[in-house]
Formats: structure tokens, C-alpha cells, sequence
């Protein structure tokens, strides 16, 4: 979110400066969880492949039998490896979905994830292609599913205002017309 956003929810400038200041280097969820989801995989790897490598250094008995076991290791590899970028494609196009639908006013982001036609949404370089124009094709179509932003004015509150009638209580004045003519008459004398 940026200072622009911030003010754009009804915060002054300096409210906003303070607040991208104090909170600048934070990161988001989804990010955070991208992050973490890839260590977590990494560190599984890497386990694996040591663990491969101990059993090769046992089993080294015949050079031919070790070039066998290298090359289904290499191409097991591969396959991890192709695996874990198909995984990880997929958790930033998950992602990057939940941020878009969110920033669209999406209610409820599973009800409309199971409206949108997958085959067309594509993750290139970080950005999502085909998933705006399916939005904006389900905001026509099915409006409930997403927050309208009301343009109407609020409703003004404060006090009730005075009765034009003339009807009410107005207060009782501590000096009558009669009592206020007596004295300047009795100043003039």
C-alpha cells in the first residue's frame, strides 16, 4: 500500500508519511508465505539429495552400477526440479489471484475463483494476464459478488434543528422588554 492509497481511505498526508515510515519494510502475507513455502521445499531437497549421495558412497562397488545410479539420480533430479517450479508457479498464481480479487472488492474469493476459466489466466514475469478482463466481465454479470463502493453522501448528524412554527420552549430571558425600558428610562433622568 503506498501514501497515495492511504490518503485515498481518508488519512491526512502526514498520518500517511508516518505510517508508510513506520511500516515501509514490511512485507505481505502472500509474499511471506511464498517465501516460506519455497525454503520449506528447498530444505526437503536438499535432504533427499544428501541422503542419495550417502547411499551411492556405500554402494560404490562397481563403477558401472555407480555411473547407473548417478544418471537415475540425475534424472530424478530433473523431475524434482520440474516438479518444485510447477508447484511454485502455482502458488504465486494462487497468490497473485487472492491479492487481485481482493483488490477488486471481491466478497468471497472462493465463489468467484470457481467462476473464473483457469485455462485463460497465465502468470508472466509476476503479473497475472487474462484475469482482469474476467473480472470486470463478472462485475456486469454478477455485481452481488462483489462490494459497490457508495457514492451517496452520508446522512448529516449533529442536533435536531429548530422548530420553524414557533412551537417549543424557547428559553425564559433573565430581562423583560419592560424591565430593560425602565432602566434606560430611569438612566435618563
Amino acid at each position: 500500500m503506498n501514501k497515495d492509497e492511504l490518503i485515498k481511505l481518508g488519512l491526512i498526508e502526514e498520518q500517511a508519511t508516518k505510517l508508510i515510515e513506520k511500516y515501509g519494510n514490511m512485507i505481505p502475507q502472500s509474499r511471506f508465505n511464498e517465501i516460506v513455502e519455497e525454503k520449506n521445499k528447498l530444505k526437503a531437497d536438499l535432504t533427499e539429495r544428501d541422503k542419495q549421495l550417502s547411499e551411492l558412497q556405500k554402494n560404490n562397488s562397481s563403477n558401472e552400477e555407480l555411473k547407473k545410479q548417478i544418471t537415475e539420480l540425475q534424472e530424478k533430479n530433473k523431475a524434482s526440479e520440474k516438479e518444485y517450479q510447477e508447484t511454485l508457479a502455482k502458488i504465486k498464481l494462487d497468490n497473485a489471484l487472492e491479492l487481485a480479487l481482493t483488490t477488486a472488492g471481491a466478497r468471497n474469493n472462493l465463489a468467484v475463483k470457481a467462476l473464473l476459466k483457469m485455462e485463460n489466466i497465465k502468470m508472466d514475469n509476476d503479473k497475472v494476464i487474462g484475469l482482469t478482463e474476467q473480472i470486470e466481465e463478472l462485475k456486469k454479470t454478477s455485481d452481488y459478488l462483489f462490494k459497490v463502493e457508495d457514492k451517496t453522501p452520508p446522512a448529516p448528524t449533529g442536533t435536531t434543528p429548530a422548530n420553524p412554527n414557533g412551537s417549543g420552549n424557547p428559553a425564559e430571558p433573565k430581562i423583560t422588554l419592560g424591565s430593560a425600558l425602565g432602566a434606560i428610562y430611569n438612566n435618563n433622568k
